[in-house]
């Protein structure tokens, strides 16, 4: 590696962190407002299909996990089942965004648990995932 490249590549590192420490300096608490808008729609014992369907009308994408994730005090925790969804941004987005998100924990395919957040999140956002479903 030439040491033109090497310098390129510590540039975009830097820049990297920096675009990632300046995320996490953004409000890491969700609008009291949308919190509870986002509660009052998604019921416990709903079924998963519903409370999809529900979160996308909130402008949320949402994808099906298991394993760990982060409650609302951002203590982790572990789920067989739950939705992941994030808030889709209003513009096509290269870079990290402080965003709402969701975790619907589910069991036997119903809502049992919701948690609502705001954070980090990193996903590269094509204009195809913009659209509301």
């Amino acid at each position: 590696m030439n040491r033109f490249s090497k310098a390129r590549r510590n540039v975009l590192v830097l820049a990297a962190a920096a675009l990632v420490a300046g995320c996490s300096a953004l409000s890491q608490t969700p609008d009291p407002a949308r919190r509870s808008a986002i509660r009052e729609r998604i019921e416990y014992g709903l079924n998963a299909v519903q409370a999809d369907s529900r979160l996308s009308g909130l402008g949320f994408g949402c994808s099906r996990r298991s394993g760990e994730y982060l409650d609302e005090a951002g203590k982790s925790r572990e789920a067989d089942q739950f939705l992941y969804c994030v808030e889709r941004p209003g513009v096509v987005s290269f870079a990290c965004q402080n965003r709402d998100q969701v975790t619907v924990v589910l069991r036997d395919d119903k809502v049992s648990g919701i948690e609502v957040r705001r954070g980090p999140s990193c996903d590269q956002i094509s204009p195809e995932a913009l659209k509301i479903k």
